[in-house]
């Protein structure tokens, strides 16, 4: 199977650097170029499927994709961006202020932190691979379209390359990337990792 895992297309939260997890947020107008330009770019790939999270950024990134092949886009909840409980919303230096003890836990420990009501990147790993192997059990050599999220994508990067949790700063993805996991029967591997070629440059996301 070659699984072609997107992240969504921006958000004015990405734009202005809030932490955004379950929260729904829309795509903003870039946001909504970007995925054109990402469709565009995969309209003539052989895709069987296209999987998305129910949050409504990932999905419009889905359906802009699905629509070049006449498919339908299978949701799975699991694929959801990390819980950030608490954290939701705020920008970074609200979040230094009044959860430094958190920063530096997710910074030393970042395999173990549990936000303050919400997930840890275990449980976040847990939920991406239970679906990622429904997938993977489904469309046995075919190419499958999974969009989903920043740190959901990451913590699956972590478990193919198998760098551990703690690794997941290793990787940067940007809004309406993709990433190319191609497995076989004797192993998994990444051909294509945060390639955003296929976006206007000045259009791309900034690195929050």
């Amino acid at each position: 199977m070659n699984l072609i895992l997107i992240r969504h297309g921006e958000t004015e939260w990405n734009r202005t650097g809030r932490c955004q997890g379950v929260a729904d947020i829309d795509l903003n107008l870039n946001g909504k170029k970007q995925i054109r330009e990402l469709a565009s770019s995969l309209k003539d790939e052989r895709i069987a499927a296209v999987y998305s999270s129910d949050l409504k950024r990932a999905l419009e990134t889905a359906r802009e994709i699905a629509s070049h092949h006449k498919l339908t886009v299978n949701i799975e909840r699991d694929l959801r961006e990390m819980d950030q409980g608490e954290l939701e919303g705020l920008k970074f230096a609200e979040i230094r202020e009044r959860y430094d003890h958190v920063l530096r836990e997710w910074r030393e420990s970042p395999e173990t932190l549990k936000l303050p009501k919400g997930e840890s990147l275990t449980e976040l790993q847990e939920r991406a691979l239970r679906v990622f192997n429904k997938i993977l059990e489904r469309h046995p050599g075919e190419t499958v379209v999974t969009v989903s999220h920043n740190l959901t994508i990451t913590t699956l990067l972590c478990k193919f390359t198998g760098v551990g949790l703690k690794g997941f700063r290793n990787f940067n993805l940007q809004a309406a990337c993709k990433n190319l996991i191609v497995c076989r029967k004797d192993g998994i591997e990444i051909e294509v990792l945060n390639d955003v070629s296929h976006l206007s440059p000045i259009e791309s996301l900034p690195d929050f």
